[in-house]
């Protein structure tokens, strides 16, 4: 356990030998561990080899397809700590609204990572219950890096008081970053894939996908699909 105090000590002291590396990062992580004593795990965890190889795998892909700017909306789906999407995205687009079903998650990401910031929109829910007027039709890119742990994207709503699909009501040729994997038994993994074809077919009808692949990690194989709404 890394006690408060010494936070500041251990950034001082790695900053002797690397003057010139921002350590910041780092700082807020040891300070959330300090004071979530029991979410130590889980928050590095949200920082581990194999979710930067697979969400940097995303990120490049996204960066390669040049679909964002500095006027760009995203939504992150499943947003967890938001750990190294948000990090990465921040200075590249103009709002991001990180949604998932914990609370608690959502309230260290924004009390210790990204803390003061009118860029991010936090919202608690489940992304199948509401339509959001104020964030869908704006957004230009959807991140769903959490698949496995949620109904197919392709029952993206609607809700019974909707009678549109809610693919078809987003802004148009909206793009999409989805990843699941082959990682059964893991913990909340409700909605697992065999392979990326399975992925495929968990899309909607209309989405035109632009890149797939696959990126094999220490516990299985991460789908990733990206591509646009397709939209009329």
């Amino acid at each position: 356990m890394i006690a408060r105090d010494n936070v500041k000590f251990l950034k001082n002291i790695l900053s002797i030998d690397n003057p010139n590396i921002n350590y910041d990062l780092l700082e807020k992580i040891l300070m959330a561990i300090a004071h979530e004593h029991d979410l130590e795990k889980d928050i590095l965890d949200s920082f581990s080899p194999n979710q930067f190889k697979s969400k940097l795998n995303l990120l490049n892909h996204i960066d390669d397809l040049k679909i964002l700017n500095k006027d760009s909306e995203v939504v992150i789906m499943g947003s967890w700590y938001g750990s190294i999407l948000i990090s990465y995205l921040y200075d590249k687009v103009k709002k991001i609204t990180c949604i998932d079903l914990d609370e608690r998650t959502l309230q260290v990401a924004k009390t210790y990572f990204f803390p003061e910031s009118d860029k991010i929109e936090w919202i608690a829910g489940d992304l199948f219950e509401d339509w959001k007027t104020h964030i869908y039709p704006k957004a230009d890119l959807f991140i769903n890096t959490s698949c496995e742990h949620m109904k197919p994207m392709k029952e993206w709503g609607p809700h019974p008081a909707y009678k549109t699909p809610w693919w078809t009501r987003v802004k148009k040729n909206a793009h999409f970053a989805f990843q699941s994997n082959n990682m059964y038994g893991l913990n909340g993994h409700i909605n697992c894939v065999k392979k990326i074809e399975d992925f495929k077919e968990q899309l909607p009808e209309q989405f035109n996908i632009l890149v797939e692949d696959e990126v094999v990690e220490t516990r299985g194989t991460r789908f990733t699909l990206i591509g646009n709404a397709r939209t009329t």
